[in-house]
């Protein structure tokens, strides 16, 4: 028994590393290709951003996908990795954002332009995505109990604003447009489970 635990547990953190290493190595190669100059600056802050944002959906898309479908062995392994899922989508916005403040490279400047509503909604989702990111961990929802969930309903937030940000800032928002019609289906999607939870309750 604690011999199929331990082969268990092997398994899983084998399974969470190869998905780290598949997800992470298109952002290795973009960014050698990024400081090479095989790219350009506007190429990779865009794709950065993208492919955070998608991350974002396909973590939200998760527990919706598990009710619709809750013998697909497939989505049950997206659950177990939904936690990962987050934290990439994290590393890709923080890419996003240092790539810009070292391309501009003026305190003030950034200062000024985080003031225009564009920057200011991506500003706002990335501060929520650190404190995420932070307390997305074993030891931090042991510590603070129900707060914690409280705090990772805030991703809806923090996606909202970054679909914001990608349709304002965007040269061509359609894509933007797409992808956050995806995100508002499944924020509807959760605000009618809540609510239906609640009635339950009543």
């Amino acid at each position: 028994m604690v011999e199929t635990t331990r082969q268990r547990g092997k398994a899983i953190a084998v399974d969470r590393w190869l998905l780290w290493l598949v997800l992470l190595l298109p952002l290795v190669w973009l960014t050698w290709r990024y400081r090479t100059e095989t790219i350009y600056y506007g190429e990779y802050l865009h794709w950065t951003g993208v492919q955070s944002a998608r991350l974002l959906l396909l973590t939200l898309a998760i527990t919706p996908l598990l009710r619709l479908l809750p013998r697909s062995r497939a989505i049950r392994w997206l659950m177990r990795r939904r936690r990962d899922l987050g934290l990439l989508a994290f590393v890709y916005a923080f890419a996003h954002t240092a790539v810009y403040l070292f391309r501009i490279s003026d305190v003030q400047r950034v200062v000024r332009e985080s003031l225009e509503v564009g920057l200011l909604t991506g500003w706002i989702a990335f501060l929520i995505f650190v404190a995420l990111a932070l307390t997305s961990n074993n030891a931090s929802v042991r510590a603070m109990g129900r707060n914690w969930r409280k705090l990772h309903t805030s991703v809806y937030a923090a996606a909202v604003l970054t679909y914001l940000h990608w349709v304002l800032t965007a040269f061509d928002p359609t894509a933007g447009y797409v992808h956050a019609g995806a995100m508002l289906v499944l924020l509807a999607a959760r605000l009618t489970e809540l609510r239906n939870r609640r009635g339950f309750l009543r």
